[in-house]
């Protein structure tokens, strides 16, 4: 009697299970390996922030400032939000209108988000303030300090990366910076006069989203 020929091709429906399974792999394996690849062959560019992140971060100040009303302020009170802080004199020129606008248009472009974020605007001499610009920025907390005080907790050499941020600077007038929920000063932006406004939403934009509170 004749054996039964054996055929040594694999049956089509193993095959086709096979090219399933290495397409799964595939399909699961090469985002790891691209994550791979970015992080450790061709790392991304850590100083695409705008603003210069700074290290040591400052804590802002504890003192009990008075708003141009003559009311009690202090920074303590906007712990658990974003803040932008500006420097100004009581003539506030066309570059510091436009910074406070920047910052005005910003948080509203967060949407529902706005509410994470405060605006405070030291104002360093005794000067009044123009009514146009009040009412045109009714929601900013506009208080009295003196230079000298700020400048103990507004740094302007932090940066860590690289050369970034320790070029001159000007002074605390020249740039916004940012507190974050915990009290902390940890961003400075780019001289007023140069401030690019999408670049500087975007910034703030990352900060709102990567963070869990505020």
């Amino acid at each position: 009697m004749n054996a039964m020929p054996t055929s040594s091709n694999t049956p089509s429906s193993t095959r086709s299970g096979r090219r399933t399974i290495i397409l799964v792999f595939l399909t699961c394996a090469l985002p790891i390996v691209a994550a791979f690849y970015l992080y450790f062959v061709n790392k991304p560019d850590v100083t695409n922030n705008y603003g210069t992140i700074l290290d040591p971060q400052m804590p802002v100040s504890a003192t009990v400032f008075k708003n141009i009303n003559g009311d009690d302020f202090s920074m303590q009170s906007l712990k658990g939000k974003w803040v932008l802080i500006q420097v100004i004199s009581s003539q506030c020129d066309q570059v510091c209108q436009n910074t406070l606008f920047f910052q005005r248009q910003a948080r509203a472009s967060k949407g529902k988000d706005q509410s994470r974020i405060e605006r405070v605007v030291f104002v360093t001499d005794s000067g009044p303030l123009e009514t146009q610009l009040l009412r045109a920025f009714p929601n900013v907390h506009f208080i009295r300090a003196a230079e000298a005080d700020l400048n103990n907790w507004l740094p302007l050499s932090q940066g860590i990366v690289g050369t970034k941020g320790v070029e001159a600077v000007g002074s605390i007038r020249d740039h916004v910076f940012m507190a974050d929920p915990l009290g902390h000063v940890m961003m400075r932006f780019p001289p007023n006069a140069q401030l690019e406004f999408d670049k500087f939403r975007k910034d703030i934009s990352r900060l709102l989203w990567a963070s869990n509170i505020g």
